[in-house]
């Protein structure tokens, strides 16, 4: 009779030279083994090196892990020499200047989301301490997240050739004392800390976050030298984002379908934009003309009152404001770093946008990329809306026109 031919194994086929289990070894260590035995048997074996043949003399294994050089683990993983250098684009660098409640939520989340590939916190002498030890609590978890290296310094030396200096070193505003008085004690520490920043990262982009944002933001410009698209101020982009979220809540959808901006001041000037804002497309102002007048009801009314005030109210119960200006920072940061060009709310300089005559920064939707601001949008605005816009800047401008550079 003809031959029968064996029919093909369900899982290996019947490809030549692929391992089949012959009926004498179905258990599974005979199985092991036989994967073993022809695994040894295809593998070339390389003659011992001098170092391993010292490793498996007798009596040499008792202390070896001792007696190994600190190098040598590696070298038997991967070989002798050095590692090979990422291309600059891929060794993003993020170094955070003052590492408070803010500057850790900033650093925490960019940790998570993965933004940078090194970064570096930075704060005064008497802080470091405390500061390598939260430095080692992040490192802790870097089985959960993308590989980073992560320094506490306070040598600026360190921050060295960053692509993004993140500022969030200031003072906070005392109980009963101006505006005015705060932005003269940061102006001082601007003064002292801004000039080695400029100096160690001259390519830099600095995103300031010290309050009050926008004159802080003017600050650092006269202070560092840097081009005006090179210092860019948080300003409203939180405002927006507790705008959008506070909107999306009341109108029960879901927040990302909601589009609308805060422009101008970071502060009480601030203005709502309701003629731009728009939810799944359909602007608002189209369906309900009386929006974001007196004449609207009272939910809506409210909204932009409670984004002026959001600030005031958490401060007032926990003390500080710091887990949403994270992630806030984290986003502008990867605009910057991957070249985004997202447009987003952002204190830029205003002269000349919506008849503003006078030299300030304040937030207008700016389209951000790997070199810091590169435009302004021109948003179609309402005339009441312009004039608000044009009283935000006069605020500003008393502001500036006291501060006092050199006094420190």
């Amino acid at each position: 009779r003809a031959r029968r031919r064996p029919r093909p194994h369900p899982v290996f086929g019947s490809v030549p030279g692929v391992l089949r289990l012959s009926p004498s070894r179905s258990t599974p260590r005979a199985m092991f083994a036989s994967f073993a035995a022809r695994a040894t048997a295809a593998t070339p074996r390389r003659a011992p090196t001098s170092r391993e043949t010292r490793r498996s003399a007798p009596g040499n294994n008792r202390n070896r892990a001792r007696s190994v050089r600190a190098g040598s683990l590696r070298e038997d993983l991967f070989g002798a020499g050095s590692p090979s250098i990422p291309p600059k684009r891929l060794r993003s660098k993020v170094s955070i200047v003052g590492t408070g409640q803010v500057g850790l939520a900033c650093a925490y989340s960019m940790i998570n989301q993965g933004t940078a590939r090194e970064l570096v916190l930075h704060d005064v002498p008497s802080k470091l301490d405390a500061l390598e030890a939260e430095v080692e609590d992040l490192r802790h978890g870097a089985e959960f997240v993308q590989q980073i290296s992560i320094k506490a310094t306070c040598d600026f030396k360190d921050t060295a050739n960053s692509d993004i200096v993140i500022i969030p070193a200031g003072a906070r505003q005392r109980e009963g004392e101006s505006r005015l008085d705060l932005v003269a004690r940061n102006v001082a520490i601007f003064e002292s800390i801004v000039p080695p920043i400029a100096a160690a990262s001259p390519d830099a982009v600095l995103l300031i976050l010290t309050n009050p944002c926008d004159v802080m933001t003017h600050v650092a410009t006269h202070i560092s030298g840097f081009a005006p698209n090179k210092v860019i101020g948080t300003g409203t982009a939180l405002d927006t984002s507790r705008f959008r979220a506070l909107l999306a809540e009341y109108l029960d959808v879901d927040s990302g379908s909601v589009h609308g901006m805060v422009l101008g001041e970071h502060g009480d000037s601030s203005v709502a934009v309701w003629s731009q804002c728009t939810v799944g497309g359909v602007r608002l102002m189209d369906v309900y003309p009386g929006i974001g007048t007196e004449s609207a009801e009272e939910g809506l009314k409210n909204i932009h009152a409670d984004v002026v005030n959001a600030a005031g109210r958490i401060i007032q119960r926990k003390g500080y404001t710091n887990w949403a200006l994270g992630l806030t920072v984290t986003n502008i940061a990867k605009c910057i770093l991957r070249d985004e060009r997202h447009v987003l709310p952002l204190s830029v300089p205003a002269f000349g946008k919506h008849g503003i005559d006078v030299d300030v920064r304040l937030s207008l939707p700016a389209m951000l990329g790997s070199e810091g601001v590169l435009e302004v949008l021109n948003m179609p605005l309402t005339e009441t809306e312009q004039e608000a816009i044009r009283r935000s800047a006069a605020t500003l401008a008393e502001v500036q026109s006291k501060i006092v550079f050199g006094r420190q």
